[in-house]
């Protein structure tokens, strides 16, 4: 009989606490007030409804101070009327309450419930100009003070070896993430934000072992030599500069940044091509001149170079080079027009051949009119040589002509060249400016004959 009665006993200790925890709910659900331990951005709201704590929760979030800090020190700090923060507090307080599981009331006098962290309650409404506004103006006074800059552990050529450096935590500040904490600290009321969490952090380690494995399969590249001899200036690529360019995938395949080593081929490019640049050129009678225009001179092919100096490069063995060009002039002994060449002098109306450095051939000429049928000015080539040819064109006045000539050698584009002229009766001096060709290099037919066969296909000519 005993073992029943404390039976009975038992059941109804259950039966009170089961009737208590019902009540319970019941009568918060009713009431529709927060649940104990409750905070709504760090305010504490237990057992309020959301009418009552509306005008503490948003009372202290229009007087609630925020402070940027960084190693203990304050560096800014702004209120939320400051910051452009709209408080909606009651509005979104019903919406919390409401949504309250009150037959969990047990577990919340254990712990406490931070509302802010679990709901998107929205009781702080921020737009992206005032939070922009305010990561502007953190980020400008934080930058007051010298930042470093954060490094990736990389590979270096150091002692004629691939060795790794370590990385460097700096002090520059990511954005992201400096949004995100102030974000964190207006929705948890958290009033001290610190810097240091929104430094931009390494993503290379020097404990990558990618990059170890690039260590070890880049390390025969260190000790190969990579040169160039372009146009006569010979150099070496720097070993730094190629271990730049290394890129070693998570199955240890080394390849090469194209576009870093295209850079470089540019670079090259720029400063030895020879095309559409301006000469200094040593001429006959008037010293050193100027000159600019013409076809003559060449470029590197830079996409084709890029290709073949990476082919070489990957094969890991000591190479010299010259450079895939297009153009003319190209020479390996840092020449350009060379001493194998045809001077014209417009203001002189002579014109000179040099073969090899010395003169073969002095003669006056007759260039074109000026204006309309003017020789053209620069640095060109003679691309062709032809016997009894027949020139062929357009008079001022719209008709045609047809001119046999003896010796042709066209040099631009447009089809000036040089040739004989019996019909000039004269040549030099003046007599250009009234009886000037269109544009041809008028030469006397006894002189022309030397001209043609002193000179081959390609040689240079300099017109001024």
């Amino acid at each position: 009989m005993k073992h029943k009665r404390g039976l009975s006993i038992a059941g109804g200790v259950v039966g009170l606490i089961a009737i208590g925890y019902i009540a319970t709910s019941l009568v918060w659900q009713h009431q529709q007030t927060f649940l104990t331990n409750t905070q709504v951005a760090g305010i504490n709201v237990s057992g309020q409804t959301a009418a009552q704590a509306a005008p503490k929760v948003s009372r202290a979030l229009e007087h609630r101070t925020y402070h940027i800090t960084e190693n203990g020190k304050k560096l800014y700090s702004f209120n939320s009327q400051s910051a452009g923060i709209t408080i909606k507090s009651k509005k979104e307080l019903t919406k919390l309450v409401k949504c309250q599981n009150y037959w969990r009331w047990p577990l919340a006098l254990m712990q406490s419930a931070h509302a802010a962290e679990t709901t998107n309650i929205g009781q702080l409404q921020v737009s992206q100009a005032s939070m922009a506004q305010l990561l502007t103006n953190i980020t400008h006074t934080a930058n007051q003070t010298s930042r470093t800059t954060t490094e990736n552990a990389k590979l270096v050529y150091q002692n004629n070896q691939v060795e790794i450096k370590k990385e460097i935590q700096g002090t520059q500040i990511s954005q992201p993430k400096l949004k995100q904490l102030v974000g964190q600290a207006l929705a948890s009321g958290q009033t001290t934000i610190d810097l240091q969490k929104a430094y931009v952090t390494p993503t290379v380690t020097s404990t990558s072992q990618q990059l170890k494995t690039a260590q070890t399969k880049t390390q025969k590249y260190a000790t190969e030599t990579a040169s160039y001899n372009i146009n006569g200036h010979k150099f070496e690529i720097p070993h730094a500069t190629i271990l730049s360019w290394l890129n070693v995938d998570r199955a240890g395949k080394v390849s090469l940044k194209q576009a870093a080593v295209k850079a470089y081929v540019d670079q090259l490019d720029a400063k030895y091509h020879t095309y559409h640049t301006t000469r200094t050129f040593k001429s006959t009678q008037r010293g050193t001149v100027k000159i600019s225009g013409g076809l003559y001179g060449w470029t590197i092919q830079t996409a084709a170079e890029t290709t073949a100096l990476s082919k070489d490069i990957l094969a890991g063995k000591d190479f010299s080079r010259s450079p895939l060009i297009s153009g003319s002039g190209y020479h390996n002994d840092q020449k350009d027009i060379g001493d194998t060449y045809i001077e014209v002098d417009k203001q002189a109306q002579h014109m000179w051949v040099y073969v090899n450095g010395q003169v073969k051939v002095s003669t006056d000429v007759v260039t074109g009119t000026p204006g309309k049928h003017e020789t053209t000015t620069g640095v060109w080539s003679i691309w062709n040589k032809e016997r009894n040819s027949t020139l062929k064109g357009d008079n001022d006045d719209g008709s045609g002509y047809s001119q046999p000539v003896a010796y042709w050698l066209p040099f631009d584009d447009t089809g000036q060249g040089i040739h004989d002229s019996p019909w000039q009766k004269q040549y030099g001096g003046t007599w250009y400016k009234s009886h000037g060709s269109h544009g041809c290099v008028n030469t006397p037919p006894a002189t022309m004959a030397k001209v043609y066969h002193a000179i081959p296909v390609g040689t240079p000519i300099v017109i001024f």
